[in-house]
C-alpha cells in the first residue's frame, strides 16, 4: 500500500522505494524497481534507492543519480488501469521531451520485454489487454511491432509451456 502522506517511509523492508510527499502523484502506482532498472539499462541489484517525491522520482543506483518524471513510467499490470487524467501527464511529457504526442520508443521496448518475461499465456494476455486500453498512444508502426512480438510470444508459450 502506498501512503497518502509520508515521511521517509518504505512500503516494505525489501523495497528500495521510499516516499517523501504530502500528496501522492497519480502516476506513482507505475513506479517499480524493474521499470527503473529497464529505464537505465541496469540490474535491479544495482539500484541503491528510489525516492518518490511529490513531483519527481529520484533514482540513485550504480553509475546513476538522476531525477525522473513520473510521466516517464509506463503503465504496468497489477495496478489500477490508466485513467484519462494519466494521459494528460504523459502527453505533456512527450510533447516537451520529443515534440510528439505519441509514446516514446522506450515504452515499445519495455512492453516487448514484458511479453518475453511473461511466465504464462494468461500473464501475456494481461499485458496485451493493458496495452489495448491505450494503444492509441503508439505510432501505428509501433503497434504493429507490439502485435508481432505478442503473437510470437504467444506462439512460443503455447508450444513450450
Amino acid at each position: 500500500m502506498i501512503p497518502n502522506r509520508a515521511e521517509k517511509t518504505q512500503v516494505n523492508s525489501n523495497s528500495k522505494i521510499s516516499y517523501n510527499f504530502r500528496k501522492a502523484h497519480p502516476l506513482l502506482r507505475f513506479v517499480t524497481e524493474e521499470t527503473v532498472a529497464f529505464l537505465f539499462a541496469i540490474e535491479v541489484e544495482q539500484i541503491y534507492r528510489i525516492e518518490c517525491w511529490q513531483h519527481v522520482v529520484y533514482v540513485h543506483a550504480e553509475g546513476v543519480s538522476r531525477f525522473v518524471s513520473y510521466a516517464d513510467f509506463p503503465p504496468v499490470i497489477a495496478t489500477q488501469k490508466p485513467q484519462k487524467k494519466d494521459f494528460i501527464y504523459w502527453r505533456k511529457r512527450w510533447v516537451k521531451k520529443t515534440k510528439t504526442r505519441k509514446a516514446p520508443e522506450f515504452w515499445v521496448k519495455f512492453y516487448t520485454q514484458k511479453f518475453v518475461e511473461a511466465r504464462s499465456i494468461e500473464q501475456l494476455k494481461e499485458w496485451g489487454n493493458l496495452i489495448a486500453i491505450f494503444k492509441f498512444v503508439f505510432e501505428q508502426v509501433n503497434i504493429e511491432r507490439l502485435r508481432e512480438n505478442y503473437a510470437y510470444q504467444r506462439f512460443l508459450k503455447s508450444k513450450f509451456q
